[in-house]
């Protein structure tokens, strides 16, 4: 399995932390667990219904700090909509 390194938010990561040794499990499974039946797929998949591009070789535009924080979540509520502002089904 590849090894990913994150940042999250203090109150994020501690929320993690909490609810992986209530369940008694790592934090890396619940956190795999969370993403692979969130929006992890339908984010995915509307990006590439937008036929939005992502440049493989560049590396992280925005980092979760200052003004960044507010472009990522509009990013994000946008892919989780369609044009009209409804929430778009990725299993259609």
């Amino acid at each position: 399995m590849p090894r990913v390194t994150i940042s999250l938010r203090k109150e994020t990561a501690d929320d993690v932390s909490a609810l992986a040794h209530s369940l008694g499990c790592s934090r890396s499974a619940l956190v795999d667990i969370i993403l692979s039946r969130g929006l992890l797929k339908h984010l995915t998949a509307r990006m590439d219904f937008l036929n939005m591009q992502v440049d493989p070789q560049g590396g992280p535009v925005k980092r979760l700090r200052g003004s960044s924080i507010r472009e990522i979540e509009e990013a994000i509520s946008y892919l989780e909509t369609n044009y009209q502002g409804e929430l778009w089904d990725a299993a259609n």
